[in-house]
């Protein structure tokens, strides 16, 4: 390349030499010299890094554990399962039924109790996001009960503090 300001014509010429061929999209998109892609905003082991469900999913442990060291024997061979939204929400809401927080299933013949809990119901009936974790136990309360065929203030004492505003 070749210029030279001093001149009145000032013009850039230049050198005849093999065009380069352009650098493909990929490359081009937000990995400015060659220095390779950013890392993550938060490290792993941050709470702002964890999703909601993650955070709900821990809420549901929480509670399960709470509530095996209650009921060791009875609670040993049941699986917890977090689900986003209960099956057939759409013929729910049009029938007017309000959806269902969670389930429970018994033992079949060759396998172990289940409990599932709906995420998103039970997110949408809590106004902050600290009633989550005191919502997720109790339902977890009710749907034991249910599986061991009890009465909930039965399962934990702590029962129907966040619905009945006790303390």
């Amino acid at each position: 390349m070749q210029s030279n300001a001093s001149d009145p014509g000032f013009r850039v010429t230049f050198d005849g030499g093999p065009a380069s061929p352009a650098r493909p999209f990929a490359r081009r998109r937000r990995n400015r010299h060659d220095r390779g892609l950013r890392g993550p905003l938060l490290l792993p082991g941050l709470p702002g890094a964890r999703t909601r469900s993650e955070k709900f999913e821990d809420l549901v442990v929480d509670s399960a554990e709470r509530l095996r060291e209650l009921w060791s024997a009875q609670l040993a061979d049941v699986e917890y399962l977090v689900e986003e939204v209960p099956d057939r929400l759409e013929a729910l809401i049009a029938s007017g039924a309000q959806a269902p927080l969670g389930k429970f299933t018994p033992a079949p013949e060759s396998g172990h109790p289940l409990i599932v809990i709906y995420r998103h119901p039970v997110e949408a009936l809590c106004d902050a996001p600290w009633q989550v974790r005191d919502l997720v136990h109790e339902v977890l309360i009710e749907q034991v009960a249910g599986l061991l065929n009890i009465d909930p203030d039965t399962v934990d004492p702590m029962f129907g503090r966040f619905r009945h505003g006790g303390s």
